[in-house]
């Protein structure tokens, strides 16, 4: 990079827009915006016909959290479910990947929150779902019951249900006399002390309870120099 108040290097401002010059290709037009456009909604239609009555986007996917400190406060849609929420649902990962719920085998819930909103998610997916009978007369091996000829001729095509956001801000009201006096610098600090220690601070009461039971029964060892 240049550095100072100095020539800018190959400083190329002559476009070249003539398409038979040997510079072709350095000017990029995009004219064709409203054919592209057109072309891509055309393909989605044909798409969406071909796959009927399977949704148009593809398999539910689970919610989970974005990696990194940055960004796991944030939600997104993840790979696959879990064996553990696929269970939990009263499903089986072979068949469950027959009806469109993308399994994954390698994720892991590492939180109760997790497993309980995925396994709800799946839920609400099976209760809206429109089973085919397969072909022969063959039982599928699983407790969704098949649907019936009604059932089938009113089914419409739908995309798997997406993120749904959760209002977590507290409503508006009156502060109390003890937040109105509180220092809120000293009390948060507090706080992550607390949070910070409590194991440390468990072990000590534990080891002082029972050295205080073991004084109270005469059977503590003293010590010796």
């Amino acid at each position: 990079m240049p550095k100072h108040n100095n020539a800018i290097p190959r400083n190329h401002f002559h476009k070249h827009w003539n398409p038979e010059s040997s510079q072709k290709g350095h000017i990029k037009t995009f004219f064709q915006q409203a054919q592209q456009k057109k072309a891509r909604r055309v393909r989605r239609q044909a798409k969406a016909r071909s796959v009927f009555p399977r949704p148009v986007s593809g398999c539910i996917r689970p919610v989970v959290q974005s990696c990194t400190a940055r960004y796991n406060m944030k939600q997104r849609i993840g790979k696959g479910f879990t064996l553990e929420e696929i269970k939990a649902a009263g499903l089986n990962p072979s068949f469950a990947r027959t009806v469109g719920i993308a399994v994954d085998a390698r994720r892991r819930n590492h939180s109760e929150e997790s497993l309980n909103l995925n396994t709800q998610r799946l839920k609400d997916y099976t209760a809206k779902l429109v089973l085919y009978p397969l072909p022969g007369g063959k039982k599928a091996n699983s407790s969704i019951p098949v649907a019936g000829t009604d059932a089938i001729k009113s089914v419409s095509q739908n995309s798997p249900a997406g993120i749904v956001a959760v209002q977590t801000a507290e409503a508006p009201r009156e502060l109390t006399a003890d937040e109105k006096s509180r220092n809120i610098y000293n009390y948060l600090r507090a706080q992550s002390r607390n949070s910070k220690f409590i194991g440390i601070r468990l072990a000590r009461s534990k080891r002082k309870a029972a050295k205080a039971a073991a004084d109270a029964d005469g059977t503590s060892v003293k010590k010796t120099k």
